[in-house]
């Protein structure tokens, strides 16, 4: 197991390399991220080349018992670079141009930039290939974050033209499929096709941008945009491999793209993990908690193994204003949260505050003197439980019988139109994830495409984007035995994002056994829903359902709809297809959720926690089973365990009884 820091030797003076060095092998270190963003310095000029600096700190490095993760340093192009060839600047929205004075300043389409980055990613892989210290390579860093906007320019457009004419074949089939009759859009040339900048009808309501582009236009761009992302990682994974045998990584922290292919090209998915920063906008501190869970979960289903974390947050953080300083055991408590979610190794970011540039309020382990104190002691104890806990972890899986079926597809198309202004398919997803995970319920989350079989609950939240391949699929498998949860705005929209003419729940109308009358996107007051939720509050949307074959679970009261069905569940075949007509508070949430598991039959992983206690299941390689139990706040934790268990990063037992001290985390066995 890989346990380290993400190091920039070109920030320091080399006499100092070797003191963190030591400071880092006595906290347990084996591992630092570098150079990911040292291609000025790596290549001052074109053509000339200075690896001698970075061969310097890998032998300080190395002679301490500590390799590297090797970074390309494609996201910060030179300046030399970008004054010599500006076209490579990526244009935004309003097709103005993004200039130099930060990084990802570039566009994937650029021909110009890929010969340039093929040329520093051969040079690296080749002076590299076969040095010791060289654990692990990384790909760019953060496509697309900060901004995460795609790009707009004549490249983009020329190459989405092309990426168009594959799909299509025609321009009929095009017209046809995005239904270009509408507004006298019909393209009777290819070289007409636009990419959809702003438009003359724009309008920004909230935190979404309304351009009244054509819907198959828009989802079309973010399909082609996330297969230049992903066709830019495989460019530089195809050298590496040429000369390396070291697995292949790219730290995976935006959703403008699509995970799941972006993984087909990796050997490991790598996830920044800044768990502050992510609770920004939650609404309580039991909310809070599970952002980081959720990110990890979603990461690993990408590949169906397990992760490694490449930026973990160790201090207060911010470019221009800082987040909360981590309270002592928080920074152990998130590290074990992380490895709980199927984390096998843990990179802290950063090292050392910076003395300079944009990231100096972004603090590390050590403060900007370099002394170190509280934060370098906890990570200290972490380093040296890591190896008590490292046999039971690498390799394991979380124990779960739920599966979260998460679409990038779906997200984009309730982007560009959320049906409410209100809705937000990431946020609606995480709070259905809540609503499990304060049960305490195990969640695996992955894409439609994977195997069904295994899990006893499915759970497709606004799943809308739809064909028969789908259809047949979710249908095989309630028909066999599972149970499959779908939502409000599911089923309505064909693939190339038209709306489909069948009765609505449309592609899932069948399963669901009802149909969707009327709806109401609420935009003042809330609504009221009575059933198996118990006492529950609609605020976004909710459909008047009329039952066909489906049992009413829950109704509406009040207005024109009181008494109408609001949540049902339909029997088909052998299994059962749960229909959710409406958003729900999160105390419905929970409850609904809660009932609909038991009803399928599904483990808790330990019942009868405090919400603020986070309890995780997992097997080890070898199919022993062990819980990781994490106190993710500040207040003391009373809880009972149904065994007990031996405390595997202390040797001693414990339980059934036990008190959870602030922040704290525990690994245990069941005796």
């Amino acid at each position: 197991m890989y346990f380290g820091a993400d190091y920039y030797p070109e920030h320091w003076p080399r006499e100092r390399w070797e003191t963190d060095a030591k400071l880092m092998q006595e906290a347990g270190f084996n591992l630092i991220r570098v150079a990911e963003f040292s291609w000025a310095k790596l290549e001052p000029s074109e053509g000339h080349w200075d690896f001698g600096w970075l061969d310097d700190a890998l032998d300080v490095f190395y002679k301490y018992g500590i390799q590297v993760v090797m970074g390309t340093p494609t996201a910060t192009p030179p300046k030399w670079l970008m004054d010599k060839h500006p076209e490579i600047y990526k244009r935004d929205f309003q097709g103005l141009v993004l200039g130099f004075g930060s990084r990802r300043h570039y566009c994937y389409n650029s021909e110009i930039y890929r010969e340039y980055s093929e040329k520093i990613v051969e040079k690296m892989a080749q002076h590299y290939a076969n040095h010791p210290a060289v654990a692990a390579w990384q790909i760019d860093n953060e496509f697309t974050a900060g901004d995460g906007l795609y790009c707009y320019c004549e490249s983009c457009r020329q190459k989405f033209i092309v990426w168009l004419k594959k799909k299509y074949g025609s321009l009929d089939a095009l017209n046809k499929a995005w239904g270009t009759v509408f507004w006298s859009q019909t393209y009777t040339d290819w070289d007409q096709i636009i990419v959809p900048r702003k438009s003359a009808v724009h309008r920004t309501l909230g935190a979404i941008e309304c351009n009244a582009h054509n819907p198959g236009l828009n989802l079309d761009y973010a399909r082609f945009q996330s297969d230049a992302i992903v066709d830019y990682c495989a460019i530089q994974s195809r050298i590496i491999r040429r000369w390396s045998k070291a697995p292949i990584t790219h730290n995976v922290v935006n959703e403008k793209y699509d995970y799941y292919k972006m993984g087909d090209e990796l050997d490991i998915l790598t996830y920044d993990n800044y768990p502050y920063l992510s609770m920004r906008g939650a609404p309580d501190k039991n909310t809070q908690i599970y952002n980081p869970a959720l990110q990890i979960d979603q990461l690993r289903g990408v590949k169906q193994k397990n992760v490694w974390v490449m930026e973990e947050e160790s201090g207060p953080c911010g470019w221009n204003a800082l987040s909360d300083t981590p309270r002592p055991d928080q920074i152990r408590e998130w590290t074990y949260q992380t490895m709980a979610h199927g984390a096998e190794s843990i990179v802290y970011f950063r090292w050392r505050a910076c003395l300079f540039g944009t990231e100096q309020y972004w603090y590390g382990i050590l403060d900007h003197d370099g002394i170190p104190r509280r934060r370098y002691e906890e990570v200290k104890q972490i380093g040296g439980e890591m190896p008590k806990v490292a046999a039971y972890n690498e390799g394991s899986t979380v124990d779960s019988e739920i599966l979260m079926v998460r679409s990038f597809e779906q997200q984009w198309s309730h982007e560009f139109q959320p049906h409410s202004w209100e809705f937000d398919y990431r946020k609606y997803f995480f709070s259905l994830y809540c609503g499990f995970s304060k049960k305490h319920y195990n969640l695996d989350i992955s894409s439609e495409k994977i195997d069904f079989s295994r899990y006893k609950l499915i759970v497709a939240p606004a799943f809308n984007l739809m064909d028969e391949a789908l259809k047949a699929k979710f249908e095989k498998y309630v028909a066999e035995g599972g149970n499959l949860v779908v939502t409000f705005r599911s089923g309505t929209k064909e693939m190339d994002n038209s709306m489909t003419e069948r009765t609505l729940p449309g592609y899932f109308k069948d399963l669901a056994g009802v149909e969707v009358e009327e709806f109401d996107a609420r935009y003042h007051n809330p609504a009221k829903v009575k059933g198996v939720c118990g006492d529950g509050e609609v605020s976004l949307w909710l459909d008047i359902l009329k039952p066909e074959t489906a049992k009413v679970l829950a109704t509406y009261e009040g207005d024109f709809y009181d008494g109408r069905a609001a949540i049902t569940v339909n029997q088909f075949g052998k299994g059962r297809c749960y229909y959710v007509g409406c958003d729900l508070d999160e105390a419905a949430t929970g409850e609904l959720l809660d009932y609909i598991a038991k009803e399928c039959g599904v483990a808790k992983a330990i019942d009868n926690l405090p919400v603020e206690v986070e309890a995780v299941r997992k097997k080890t390689a070898d199919g022993k089973t062990f819980y990781f139990l994490l106190n993710a706040v500040e207040e003391k934790q009373e809880i009972e365990l149904p065994f007990a268990a031996k405390d595997l990063l202390t040797g001693e037992k414990v339980g059934p009884k036990l008190t959870l001290n602030p922040y704290a985390a525990m690994v245990v066995e069941p005796e």
